[in-house]
C-alpha cells in the first residue's frame, strides 16, 4: 500500500507539470528579417578599435618583413580564440625584388572556415592583413591602422557575431586575412586560383580595404563605396538595399579602382565579388601617419552592420 501511495502522488506531480508546461505561452521564435536586425546590433566599435589597435601595435606588418610568420600566428590564434578551432595558415612561396634586392619568402594567408548545411556552396569573406608605408623603413614601421586593420577588424567583428549566433549557416563560410596584398595581390590570387582549380563553388566573396576614414565626421551624411565587378551587379544591389535598410550611410558604386584589391582576383578566376571601401582617402595613406588617430570607428561600424546583414541574407 506504501508503494502504490507514492505512485498515486508522482503520477498528480506529473499531471499537475504537464498542466503547468501546457498552459506556458512559448516565446516567439524571431523572423528572419528580426534576426538579421539582431545580428547587426551585435557590431560594436569598440571591438572593431580594439582589433585596429592590436594589429597596428604589431609595429609592422610588412609582408617582406621577419615577422610575417608570428603576424599570421597571432591572427589564427585569434580566430581560435573566437571558437574557429579549424583557422589554419595556407601558405605560398613568393620571390620579390625591392630597390634591387630579391626577397625569396613563404607567405602565409590564414584560414578560419565555418561549414554549412550546404557544405558544396561556400561565401568568403576576406581582407588583406600586410601593410606599408614609404617614407620610412617598411621593415619596422608600418602601422596600417585605416589600411588594413580596419579591413581585418571588420572580418573578425562579423566572425565574432557569426560564431556566436551558435546557427549553422546554410552555406560554408570561410574567412580570409590575405598576405602580401601591398606587393601585388599575391595573397588573394593564390587563394582564388586555388579555389578555381579545385572547383569550388564560391556563391560570393566579400572584400573589405579601408573602411575607416571620413573626412568631415560632422556631416549630415556619410558615404561608402560598394565596388563591384561585371559578373556582380545583382550582389552590389542587395548590398545597396542592406545600407539603406540596416545603416545611415548613402551607398554608391564607383568602380574605377576595382583592380587594386583582393576580391579582383576572385572575379579574374569567374567569382562574384564586392569590395567595400570609404568614400574619402585620406591623407596619410601608406605612411607612418596611418594610425588609430585617423580612424572613424562609428564609420566602421556602419559598413560593417549593412555587410553583415548582406552576409546573414545570404547564408541564414
Amino acid at each position: 500500500m506504501k508503494f502504490r501511495r507514492q505512485l498515486s502522488l508522482l503520477q498528480v506531480l506529473v499531471i499537475l507539470l504537464a498542466a503547468f508546461l501546457t498552459g506556458c505561452q512559448k516565446e516567439p521564435e524571431m523572423t528572419r528579417e528580426e534576426f538579421i536586425s539582431y545580428l547587426t546590433t551585435q557590431v560594436s566599435s569598440d571591438n572593431l578599435e580594439s582589433s585596429v589597435r592590436w594589429l597596428e601595435g604589431m609595429g609592422t606588418r610588412f609582408a617582406l618583413a621577419e615577422n610575417r610568420r608570428d603576424v599570421a600566428v597571432k591572427i589564427r590564434n585569434r580566430f581560435i580564440s573566437m571558437g574557429y578551432f579549424g583557422a589554419s595558415l595556407d601558405s605560398f612561396y613568393l620571390e620579390k625584388t625591392i630597390q634591387g634586392v630579391t626577397y625569396k619568402t613563404w607567405q602565409y594567408n590564414v584560414i578560419a572556415p565555418v561549414e554549412g548545411m550546404d557544405d558544396d556552396s561556400i561565401t568568403v569573406v576576406g581582407a588583406h592583413y600586410d601593410s606599408y608605408a614609404s617614407g620610412v623603413n617598411p621593415f619596422v614601421t608600418a602601422p596600417g591602422a585605416n589600411d588594413n586593420a580596419s579591413g581585418v577588424a571588420a572580418m573578425m567583428e562579423i566572425a565574432r557575431i557569426f560564431r556566436g549566433s551558435r546557427i549553422r549557416p546554410e552555406h560554408t563560410v570561410i574567412f580570409v586575412a590575405f598576405a602580401a596584398e601591398e606587393l601585388g595581390l599575391h595573397g588573394s590570387r593564390y587563394q582564388a586560383e586555388k579555389s578555381a582549380a579545385s572547383g569550388d563553388k564560391i556563391i560570393m566573396m566579400i572584400n573589405y580595404d579601408m573602411i575607416s576614414y571620413i573626412a568631415n565626421p560632422s556631416a549630415n551624411q556619410w558615404y561608402v563605396n560598394i565596388i563591384s565587378y561585371d559578373n556582380s551587379s545583382d550582389i552590389r544591389d542587395d548590398a545597396a538595399q542592406m545600407f539603406d535598410e540596416h545603416s545611415t550611410l548613402i551607398s554608391y558604386s564607383d568602380n574605377t579602382f576595382n583592380d587594386r584589391s583582393d576580391s579582383y582576383p576572385y572575379y579574374l578566376n569567374g567569382f562574384k565579388a564586392l569590395f567595400f571601401h570609404q568614400g574619402d582617402i585620406e591623407g596619410t595613406y601608406h605612411t607612418p601617419g596611418d594610425r588609430v588617430s585617423v580612424c572613424n570607428f562609428e564609420y566602421a561600424r556602419e559598413i560593417v552592420k549593412a555587410s553583415c546583414a548582406l552576409l546573414a541574407d545570404k547564408n541564414y
